[in-house]
């Protein structure tokens, strides 16, 4: 059974305006620990069952058959795992005492659905972005291909050609 839930850098927390590279962490996060399932629904939530007919043998995580009680603890990391990481959770109208699925469903219909206005921000996000000799190179392209990410999560048509002519426009004649 994992015993911690992961915590992300204050950077990396979800902020409603960070949805496309908090998304990406989130999945890859829950994969890791063999919680998508709960995440997204698919392991569902058994029937509880007279104490005499409960199953002590333990299942592993991504079984699509745990026993109600370690349905409740997987579902509670799991959705630990989205508020612990987002600032504010209450503040942004996610339900924290539903299940993860029912949270995750709230993020998804929430910002996932973004409108066009929103794609526009974060591709005139990623235009106005400087770079100066006093910046870090690797840090720079980092932060540029995480903006990329955003606006392309976000259903922007900015192609690999389109990113490479932004990176080179951004640099320095020096």
């Amino acid at each position: 059974m994992i015993s911690t839930t992961s915590t992300f850098s204050e950077s990396d927390k979800f902020n409603s305006t960070n949805w496309a590279s908090w998304q990406r962490l989130i999945c890859t996060m829950a994969v890791s620990k063999g919680a998508f399932g709960y995440l997204d629904g698919s392991i569902k939530q058994p029937p509880s069952l007279p104490a005499d007919k409960a199953s002590p043998t333990k299942t592993p995580w991504d079984s699509e058959t745990p026993s109600p009680k370690e349905w409740r603890a997987h579902d509670a990391w799991t959705l630990g795992l989205l508020l612990i990481n987002t600032k504010n959770p209450a503040g942004l109208g996610i339900n924290i005492d539903g299940t993860a699925a029912e949270a995750w469903t709230l993020y998804i219909n929430t910002y996932e659905k973004a409108s066009n206005m929103t794609q526009l921000n974060t591709e005139q996000i990623l235009w106005n972005a400087m770079y100066s000799d006093r910046t870090d190179f690797n840090d720079f392209i980092i932060d540029m291909h995480n903006k990329w990410l955003d606006a392309r999560a976000l259903g922007s048509k900015i192609t690999d050609e389109d990113f490479k002519d932004i990176i080179i426009f951004f640099l320095p004649e020096s």
